[in-house]
């Protein structure tokens, strides 16, 4: 699996509703930049999940000008395993107790008379540590300003579902139908939820044939501005759903799940990272990932889907 990075906006708003994004050379009216306030965050960071199983903690942190640079080491415990070598032979065994830790680089851009800044989080081998990192970063930030609230939000790609659906890559069509507390009728959900709870109910539909996708014509006319299509992609076997998820197959083969009514919701935009260079432990160095995050802005904000306002 390639490396790859994942992009998000970076904005400070003060509390409350409507406030405008401040500059984040100047995020309170004193002089303070967020470059400076993340990267005194950052330093000595650690983040432990509330169920003890994931930790994040910074080991790097890189000012430089309008960009900021850390390396965070994240780990998940849990798992019992047979770490072996190339010939199958026994290393080592892991417990339960044990955490594997993964070096992953984070890129801050963030211009002091800009209003919305960027970063780049590397995903290596699928795992991703946006969650944590960002769980304790907000936590801390708000402690140190508590008149205001950092965000970070992923950058969405519009187009991708769109692109996807044109290339015939569906592969599953997921249905939701929401059953309200009290005012669900008598049908068979009633053999499993009691009437006093809101039930949830999901159909999935998928093409099991090889070479075979879920038809695209429903979804492509509603996509192409057609709303009364969007009744009939959520009615099936006498019953109408709520909600319309479709499952696709990007081009770098990776899957994404769309909800119809928000098709810019849902993971963030990523874009593969150019080849790192590895350590003698095999792990990517600094220097290369650095680069490489900086390769992966400087391509984002020339695309019309990854324009930040």
């Amino acid at each position: 699996m390639s490396e790859r990075a994942a992009l998000y906006t970076v904005t400070v708003r003060p509390r409350g509703r409507g406030g405008q994004p401040t500059a984040l050379g100047d995020i309170d009216g004193k002089g303070s930049s967020v470059r400076d306030v993340l990267a005194s965050v950052l330093d000595g960071f650690s983040e432990t999940s509330a169920d003890g199983s994931r930790v994040a903690r910074a080991l790097l942190v890189e000012p430089d000008g309008e960009e900021l640079f850390t390396i965070i080491q994240h780990g998940q415990n849990g798992l019992a395993a047979d770490i072996v070598d190339a010939s199958g032979g026994v290393r080592l065994r892991q417990t339960p107790d044990d955490v594997q830790l993964v070096r992953c680089g984070c890129l801050f851009r963030l211009p002091v008379a800009a209003t919305v800044g960027s970063l780049a989080v590397h995903v290596s081998n699928g795992r991703g540590i946006k969650g944590l990192v960002v769980q304790g970063l907000v936590a801390r930030f708000g402690s140190a300003f508590p008149q205001l609230r950092l965000a970070i939000e992923r950058l969405a790609d519009p187009g991708a579902l769109h692109e996807a659906v044109a290339a015939d890559r569906i592969e599953k069509l997921r249905l939701v139908r929401l059953e309200p507390a009290g005012k669900r009728p008598a049908d068979e959900t009633g053999k499993w939820v009691d009437a006093a709870a809101e039930a949830r109910l999901e159909l999935d539909l998928a093409v099991r044939t090889p070479g075979h996708r879920i038809q695209r014509d429903l979804i492509e006319r509603y996509l192409a501005g057609e709303t009364d299509a969007f009744a009939e992609i959520v009615s099936f076997a006498g019953m109408t759903f709520d909600e319309a998820l479709v499952g696709v197959v990007l081009p770098d083969e990776t899957r994404r799940l769309f909800d119809l009514a928000r098709p810019e919701a849902g993971r963030p935009m990523t874009r593969e990272l150019p080849s790192l260079d590895l350590d003698a432990d095999g792990e990517p160095t600094a220097a290369s990932l650095l680069a490489g995050l900086q390769t992966v802005l400087a391509g984002a904000g020339k695309e019309p889907a990854a324009q930040l306002r």
